[in-house]
């Protein structure tokens, strides 16, 4: 991921500083994320794929292992979680999200009976 940010900051014509400005978060910590040491957290990268106007894949994955798969969110996984499920067939790939999803769903309902 870090290859990826530094290459759109290149093609971009911006700075570290700046992509630190925009994003809301400190030059160090894009420093971080540009030298693999840290990743964004997702609501970060969705707001650096959407303020470079590329899709999330394009900022996690090597840029020449990116399917045309219609699904981000194996790739997603990977990223927040360290998973590689990329390997497994479509099928179980789809079961491992679907669990996945359940279980933030299930996170994010018990957080809101906890805190409402």
């Amino acid at each position: 991921m870090g290859a990826n940010i530094k290459r759109l900051l290149k093609q971009n014509r911006m700075t570290a500083a700046k992509l630190a400005e925009v994003v809301g978060v400190s030059t160090a910590t894009v420093s971080d994320w540009s030298n693999g040491k840290t990743y964004p957290r997702i609501d970060k990268l969705e707001f650096i794929a959407d303020y470079f106007g590329v899709s999330k894949a394009e900022l996690v994955e090597d840029p020449q292992t990116i399917s045309n798969s219609s699904s981000e969110e194996p790739v997603l996984m990977a990223a927040h979680w360290g998973l590689d499920i990329t390997g497994l067939p479509e099928v179980e790939r789809q079961r491992v999200v679907d669990k996945a999803k359940a279980y933030v769903e299930g996170l994010i309902a018990d957080y809101e009976d906890h805190h409402a």
